[in-house]
């Protein structure tokens, strides 16, 4: 009998990637250790926690990628979603008050690039719209609940989030039509 191999066979270059990661992962540890141990030893402001999570966001975006859902689009999401999540740290540990104005200003330029990305590659990207979904819809959700909240003649960048977020679901279900529905389906698995 002979058994048909369908996955691929491994090749020389993940060999060599995996070895490559064993290697440097104890590098990254003994930095993060280290600096969590300066910054406990200055007992100065927690910027040790920044430093860790830089290394960490070092790590999972560039050294140690997802493999699934690893498309141009989700990585650019992942990199405005990453970052927020950076200047929100940096916000409350170090420099009090900015991260309400800049993070919106972050998040609705990456959705501009994520959706250049999503329409100039339609048929292809189409099968990876979630993350861009998702995306937009917690844009929403957080535009609107950071202007209910936080009255300030400084608003606009929210304002302006939640005007494109908004547009821009609003142009993926009238220029997906039937496929938008279809794409939902094969996510969720309903009928």
């Amino acid at each position: 009998m002979h058994v048909k191999q369908t996955y691929p066979s491994i090749k020389k270059g993940s060999k060599n990637r995996r070895r490559m990661l064993i290697v440097l992962r104890w590098p990254f540890l003994l930095a993060a250790a280290a600096c969590m141990i300066v910054n406990l030893a200055v007992a100065g402001p927690l910027w040790g926690v920044i430093a860790v999570l830089v290394l960490y966001i070092v790590w999972r975006l560039i050294l140690s990628p997802d493999l699934i859902e690893y498309n141009r689009m989700s990585q650019s999401i992942k990199i405005v979603v990453w970052t927020s999540i950076l200047l929100a740290f940096i916000d409350v540990l170090l420099a009090h008050g900015f991260a309400l104005f800049v993070v919106p200003i972050v998040c609705f330029s990456g959705l501009v690039v994520s959706i250049v990305l999503f329409f100039t590659d339609l048929q292809r990207q189409k099968h990876n719209m979630m993350p861009l979904i998702l995306f937009e819809i917690a844009s929403i959700i957080a535009s609107v609940i950071v202007l209910c909240l936080w009255k300030s003649p400084n608003n606009w960048p929210y304002i302006v989030l939640l005007s494109l977020s908004a547009f821009c679901l609003l142009a993926k279900v009238v220029v997906l039509g039937r496929d938008f529905k279809i794409e939902l389906q094969r996510r969720f698995h309903i009928q």
